[in-house]
């Protein structure tokens, strides 16, 4: 089953970019730049996810 992601530079006035997944709604946001694509902010949301994850695993 192939997981659905949408993933928006949607709030340009801001600078807010958001990436939300389509099964679970979770969601990330992170600040953005005129130049910031799409795949940045899924970058992002991905190694924040494993910046995360690790300090779970260092403090268990």
């Amino acid at each position: 089953m192939a997981q659905v992601l949408n993933v928006e530079c949607n709030d340009m006035k801001n600078l807010i970019g958001e990436a939300i997944c389509g099964i679970c709604q979770e969601s990330f946001s992170t600040s953005i730049t005129a130049l910031t694509e799409a795949i940045d902010i899924y970058s992002e949301w991905i190694d924040e996810c494993e910046r995360v994850n690790t300090l779970e695993e260092e403090a268990a």
